[in-house]
């Protein structure tokens, strides 16, 4: 699956992001990695551009039914707002660059993805997307996110 893999129509009430929030990362909910990952994500994004959803939830199974190539996809999924209002997915290490692209916590991170070729980031990405239940374990629910917090998540 290439870097950009699928395209949505321009702004419509089927879009997923916003002017607001130009991007929405699904994540694996019950992975315990991947849920300290987005707490921590969602700290350093202090302009609050993203929103999370996790892929066990309804608004992520009703895109892959639109969209089944991304239904079994190991990785998280970044829906990301072009300026003309269409969406654009991302997934592996091309959504992460776009995640935590100005992002000081982040920006080792990002300086690495930028030096690295997108096939061996992906390769990259690909091992460590199996062994990370091994190493972090699993969680037996998704998150819940805090009330203050709440308008960051969709179901």
């Amino acid at each position: 699956m290439s870097e950009l893999t699928a395209t949505l129509p321009l702004s419509g009430p089927e879009t997923l992001t916003s002017g607001r929030y130009p991007m929405l990362l699904f994540f694996d909910g019950e992975c315990a990695f991947c849920n300290r990952w987005v707490s921590r994500l969602k700290d350093a994004d202090v302009r609050r551009r993203i929103r999370f959803g996790a892929k066990q939830g309804k608004t992520f199974q009703q895109l892959a039914q639109a969209h089944p190539e991304l239904a079994n996809v190991e990785s998280v999924v970044l829906v990301l707002r072009r300026p003309d209002g269409g969406e654009d997915f991302l997934v592996r290490s091309p959504a992460i660059r776009k995640v935590i692209a100005g992002l000081p916590e982040f920006r080792f991170f990002e300086i690495v993805l930028q030096i690295c070729p997108t096939f061996l980031s992906d390769l990259g990405y690909r091992v460590f997307s199996k062994l990370r239940t091994l190493l972090f374990s699993r969680w037996s629910h998704c998150r819940v996110p805090i009330e203050q917090d709440r308008e960051l998540y969709v179901e």
